[in-house]
């Protein structure tokens, strides 16, 4: 009896399998921009608490560090999505240059706390980093509720 029930739901397991794989590029891509934006603000409160002294360098720096790894892993995933659409082209091409802006905007940070340049001056920088990537965050998430297109 188990055997049987087990093989009929093999085929029931398989779809279910297939389509949580198959997740479509807008949603990929809006995936990307949150763990985007989580990393840009996790790396500002980093550099914000450094500023005030709140912090050890080796703890901003690791955090920091931490910040670039989840930019980097965002980059990649979206650099490997298929675009479908001439739409997803654009807007994968739009994630991964704010991405990119997020990663520069994170080692400007990591190069502040090595002694180059000012670490004030790296404030605006991730601001405008987060800004870039929360307002691709409406489009993403239009564009994977609309399932893929904008």
């Amino acid at each position: 009896m188990h055997g049987r029930r087990a093989a009929a739901l093999m085929p029931i397991l398989a779809i279910a399998f297939a389509l949580t794989g198959c997740a479509s590029a807008a949603s990929t891509f809006d995936d990307a921009v949150g763990q985007g934006i989580a990393a840009v603000e996790t790396a500002r409160l980093a550099v914000d608490q450094q500023l005030d002294g709140r912090t050890f360098d080796t703890t901003a720096i690791t955090t920091l560090g931490d910040a670039r790894r989840e930019l980097v892993a965002a980059s990649t995933t979206v650099s490997q999505t298929d675009a479908t659409t001439t739409a997803d082209a654009a807007l994968r091409a739009d994630v991964l240059d704010a991405l990119a802006d997020g990663v520069e905007a994170v080692n400007d940070a990591r190069d502040a706390m090595a002694g180059i340049g000012a670490l004030e001056e790296v404030v605006p920088e991730l601001e405008q980093a987060a800004d870039q990537l929360e307002a691709l965050e409406a489009r993403t998430a239009a564009s994977a509720d609309a399932g893929g297109a904008p």
